[in-house]
Protein backbone atom coordinates (compact mmCIF):
# COMPACT_ATOMS: atom_id res chain seq x y z
CA UNK A 1 0.00 0.00 0.00
CA UNK A 2 1.19 3.27 -0.73
CA UNK A 3 0.84 6.17 1.68
CA UNK A 4 0.40 9.71 0.26
CA UNK A 5 0.59 12.66 3.35
CA UNK A 6 -0.96 15.05 1.23
CA UNK A 7 -4.81 15.45 0.50
CA UNK A 8 -5.94 15.24 -3.53
CA UNK A 9 -7.47 18.57 -3.61
CA UNK A 10 -6.12 21.56 -1.61
CA UNK A 11 -9.27 23.62 -2.73
CA UNK A 12 -11.47 21.00 -1.71
CA UNK A 13 -14.41 22.58 0.32
CA UNK A 14 -13.98 21.16 4.30
CA UNK A 15 -16.08 22.19 7.44
CA UNK A 16 -14.93 23.29 10.90
CA UNK A 17 -16.30 25.67 13.30
CA UNK A 18 -15.42 29.46 13.82
CA UNK A 19 -13.45 27.92 16.82
CA UNK A 20 -10.97 26.37 14.99
CA UNK A 21 -10.26 29.02 12.60
CA UNK A 22 -10.09 31.46 15.82
CA UNK A 23 -7.47 29.73 16.91
CA UNK A 24 -9.71 28.60 20.43
CA UNK A 25 -9.71 25.29 19.76
CA UNK A 26 -7.83 22.38 18.90
CA UNK A 27 -8.95 20.23 16.68
CA UNK A 28 -9.59 16.79 18.01
CA UNK A 29 -11.82 15.56 16.00
CA UNK A 30 -12.09 14.67 12.09
CA UNK A 31 -15.02 12.95 10.20
CA UNK A 32 -14.98 11.97 6.64
CA UNK A 33 -18.65 11.03 6.11
CA UNK A 34 -19.34 8.28 3.69
CA UNK A 35 -22.84 9.61 2.45
CA UNK A 36 -20.73 13.03 0.34
CA UNK A 37 -17.48 12.74 0.99
CA UNK A 38 -17.61 15.51 3.11
CA UNK A 39 -14.66 16.45 5.64
CA UNK A 40 -15.52 18.00 8.87
CA UNK A 41 -12.21 19.38 11.30
CA UNK A 42 -13.92 20.69 15.16
CA UNK A 43 -12.23 20.41 18.39
CA UNK A 44 -14.19 20.07 21.72
CA UNK A 45 -16.20 23.28 22.37
CA UNK A 46 -19.82 22.38 21.65
CA UNK A 47 -20.75 24.28 18.32
CA UNK A 48 -24.54 25.25 16.83
CA UNK A 49 -24.83 25.41 12.91
CA UNK A 50 -24.45 28.78 12.77
CA UNK A 51 -20.58 28.63 14.13
CA UNK A 52 -19.64 26.09 11.30
CA UNK A 53 -17.64 27.48 7.95
CA UNK A 54 -17.08 26.17 4.92
CA UNK A 55 -12.83 26.54 4.25
CA UNK A 56 -10.68 24.86 1.65
CA UNK A 57 -8.78 21.91 2.34
CA UNK A 58 -5.50 24.08 2.69
CA UNK A 59 -6.26 26.13 5.15
CA UNK A 60 -7.35 24.07 7.30
CA UNK A 61 -3.76 22.54 6.36
CA UNK A 62 -2.17 25.79 7.27
CA UNK A 63 -3.82 25.80 11.07
CA UNK A 64 -2.86 22.41 11.72
CA UNK A 65 0.01 20.76 9.17
CA UNK A 66 -0.29 17.52 11.41
CA UNK A 67 -3.73 16.62 9.54
CA UNK A 68 -1.70 15.55 7.08
CA UNK A 69 -1.57 12.22 8.81
CA UNK A 70 -4.98 11.87 8.42
CA UNK A 71 -5.20 12.33 4.48
CA UNK A 72 -6.00 8.13 3.66
CA UNK A 73 -8.72 7.97 5.53
CA UNK A 74 -11.50 6.43 3.94
CA UNK A 75 -15.10 7.48 4.12
CA UNK A 76 -16.99 6.65 7.04
CA UNK A 77 -14.14 6.97 9.45
CA UNK A 78 -13.39 9.25 11.90
CA UNK A 79 -10.55 10.52 13.96
CA UNK A 80 -10.12 11.72 17.34
CA UNK A 81 -7.01 12.83 20.09
CA UNK A 82 -7.30 13.78 23.67
CA UNK A 83 -5.07 17.14 22.58
CA UNK A 84 -3.75 18.84 19.18
CA UNK A 85 -0.38 17.19 19.72
CA UNK A 86 -1.39 13.55 20.62
CA UNK A 87 -1.70 11.29 17.50
CA UNK A 88 -5.04 10.18 16.21
CA UNK A 89 -7.10 7.49 16.62
CA UNK A 90 -9.10 6.22 13.52
CA UNK A 91 -12.43 4.28 14.23
CA UNK A 92 -15.45 3.64 11.25
CA UNK A 93 -18.37 6.21 12.09
CA UNK A 94 -20.99 3.83 14.06
CA UNK A 95 -24.29 4.02 12.25
CA UNK A 96 -26.08 4.38 16.19
CA UNK A 97 -24.70 8.38 16.02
Amino acid sequence: MIIHNYFSDPNEAVLTTSFVLDKADQITRVYHYFEDGMWEFVGETKAEESDYSVVSMEEIIKLDNTLLSLSNMDPGYFAYRTTGNNVFVIEKISNDT
